[in-house]
């Protein structure tokens, strides 16, 4: 009785597993603000990485704000419907220092990050190489599917910097 009540623990734990890989990392607006030359990769093969530089090309201060948009597709097949989650709006300061105190310990090991506290932000070039999505950072209840994060910074109102990231939320059983 007791093996049977460890294989069904064995097999709960493992449904509850979720296997999160990067699809794509775009900058859809072209800003004097960034320049990305960030790509996914295949690193091997079930690891997508993510890999190139960040560029912050002038100070960036407490008139930049930051928002964001999150996007689901249940099937995978690019048809997105707006999800109700979002990070707050802030200005890039208190977004930093917000992603600081709540996930900082994803970006640790990126030489060149801001220091946290740091305001203004100064120009900068951040090196990423091989990074693999951080799953730890994705609520338990994100549902499977196809993700879109739209990454929005706006100067009085107009956007003047925007990001997509894009990854895949698989249960760990599936491929």
């Amino acid at each position: 009785m007791l093996l049977a009540w460890f294989f069904l623990t064995l097999a709960v734990v493992t449904l509850q597993g979720k296997q999160i890989d990067f699809e794509r990392f775009e900058q859809l607006l072209e800003t004097d603000f960034y320049n990305s030359t960030l790509r996914v990769r295949k690193y091997s093969g079930t690891v997508m990485t993510l890999n190139g530089t960040f560029q912050i090309l002038q100070p960036l201060t407490k008139s930049l704000i930051i928002s964001t948009g999150f996007f689901h597709s249940s099937l995978g097949n690019q048809q997105f419907n707006h999800y109700p989650m979002k990070l707050p709006t802030e200005n890039v300061c208190d977004f930093v220092k917000s992603f600081y105190k709540d996930y900082g310990h994803t970006v640790a090991n990126l030489a060149n990050m801001p220091e946290r506290g740091e305001c203004p932000i100064k120009p900068r070039t951040i090196s990423i190489v091989d990074k693999i999505f951080p799953a730890d950072v994705v609520p338990r209840y994100a549902p499977p599917g196809l993700w879109k994060v739209h990454i929005i910074n706006s100067l009085n109102d107009a956007p003047v910097a925007k990001f997509e990231i894009m990854a895949k939320i698989q249960d760990a059983l599936l491929p």
